[in-house]
Formats: C-alpha cells, structure tokens, sequence
C-alpha cells in the first residue's frame, strides 16, 4: 500500500492515539491520590512489624490487587471505547496482576491465623463495592470515595494483626488514617464544589458536617490519651486549612504533592509511637 492509499491516523488533540496509547500509564489507577491513601500505612504497617512470610503475601496480593483495578475497568468498558481500543495490553496486565494477588492472597490465607483471614475477607468486600461502585460510574461520587478511604486503610490494620499487634491498636490504626483522610478529602471536594459556576449549598454542607465529624473523631481519640492519635494532627491541620484556603482546582498537582507530605509525616509519627 502506498502512503497516499494509508489509511489515516485517528488523533485527538493533534497526537496519534495508537503513539499515546502504548504508554503504561493508562493500566494504572488514575486516582493518583490512591497510591498514598494505600500505601503510606502499608508501609507504616510494615515498618512497625516487619516482614514475615503472611505480612509479605499480603503486602504484595494488595498492592497487585489495586493495580488490577484499572485494566478491569478498561476492558469492561468503563472508561470509554477508545480507552479499550487503546490499550492492547489491558487483558495481559489484568491477567498477571490478579494472578499475582490471588496467588500470594491465597498463600497468606492458608499460613494466617483465623482473625487474619477474616480481615482479609473484609478487604475482599470492601474492594469489590468499591469496583461495583466504580463500574457502575459512580467512582467519583462521595459515598464510593469514602468506601475507598476505608478499604484502602483496611490493608495494613490487617498486616499487623498478622505481625503480632493486637486488634484494639489495629483496629485504632485503620480508624486513625480514615478519619483524618476523610477530613482531607471532604475538604478537597469542598475547595472544588466552591469553584464550580454553580456551587452546591447542599455538597458544601454535607462536606463541612463530614469535616467535623472526623474532626471530633480525632480530638476524641487524642482526648483518651492514646499517642497514635497525635498522628491525625497534620492531616486535621491541613484539612482546615484546605477547607478556609479553597485553593482553585488548576492547583490540585501541586495541593496532591503536599497531602503526600502530609500523609508522609502522619506515618512517620505513628511509626515512631509504634517503635517506643
């Protein structure tokens, strides 16, 4: 075939889709904020108890499970046909992604102890809402931003239970980093809502009531005296700041950068506590 006779070359905004289409980053999640919200108390976790055979398998089965999210959500055609077209090695990386989680997932279920199997079961449940909620194109929506705060939190309560740590102070863990992510991210949606054209009274309600609730949440926790509390500090601090600042959504890359900080110094704390 001549170069005349070519067919020609679907573009979107000058740039050829197959050219951007072979980029990687189209299997991975797009919510970048996810990647903190996971993994920063993962690896807090893991810091705390270390590695062993069942919190190593399932480290990894979680990790290889969010990772898996996104190329589903392709090839169910969740994120537009062109997406699908897109990206040919959706399948292969969904295919080697949850073998991976399902391997080592099985493997820690087979080497933990019963309380850490019910965990595990509880992430499974949390995780597939979560994806019923994405493929039903209601992922962006609060209450499936929520449910993602709290099943990406469940993960690392579970590794320590299967490190040893008892399950009041895992328990007290997972609730440490969903209420003090619940107050940022209420906050984020607030500054965002505020900017639109027409702001909703109703979405800045709800977002303020949410706000103070963590917020009571997190006074009431470090009222009791428990130190892990003092963990929430910088991310109610932020979250208040977010909320009076509402800074314009064209400044969200630089805001995420500085939540990661946040959430950064949150685990640093709740490492050192854990470690004295």
């Amino acid at each position: 075939m001549s170069l005349a006779q070519s067919p020609p070359v679907a573009t979107v905004n000058g740039f050829p889709i197959a050219s951007r289409s072979a980029s990687p980053a189209r299997l991975h999640p797009k919510e970048h904020g996810a990647y903190a919200i996971l993994g920063v108390p993962l690896v807090t976790a893991l810091l705390i108890v270390g590695l062993t055979p069942v919190t190593a398998l399932l480290s990894i089965a979680t990790v290889a499970g969010f990772l898996a999210h996104e190329p589903l959500l392709i090839l169910i055609g969740v994120r537009g046909r062109l997406a699908r077209e897109a990206t040919p090695l959706a399948k292969r990386a969904l295919v080697v992604r949850l073998t991976i989680a399902t391997v080592c997932g099985a493997g820690a279920l087979w080497l933990s102890e019963p309380l850490v199997r019910v965990g595990m079961l509880g992430c499974l449940l949390l995780a597939a809402v979560e994806f019923f909620l994405c493929s039903t194109g209601h992922g962006r929506t609060l209450v499936a931003q929520l449910m993602a705060l709290a099943g990406l939190a469940l993960p690392s309560a579970v590794v320590l239970v299967a490190g040893g740590v008892d399950l009041v102070t895992a328990a007290q863990f997972w609730l440490i980093w969903t209420a003090g992510r619940v107050a940022t991210t209420v906050s984020v949606r607030s500054a965002i809502v505020r900017h639109k054209v027409s702001p909703s009274g109703q979405a800045l309600r709800i977002g303020d009531g949410l706000l103070i609730s963590a917020c009571i949440v997190c006074a009431v926790g470090m009222t009791t005296g428990s130190l892990p509390w003092m963990a929430t500090i910088p991310l109610v601090i932020a979250a208040v700041v977010l909320r009076i600042w509402s800074p314009h959504p064209r400044h969200l890359k630089q805001l995420g950068w500085s939540l990661l900080a946040v959430n950064v110094l949150a685990g640093i704390v709740l490492f050192w506590i854990g470690m004295n």
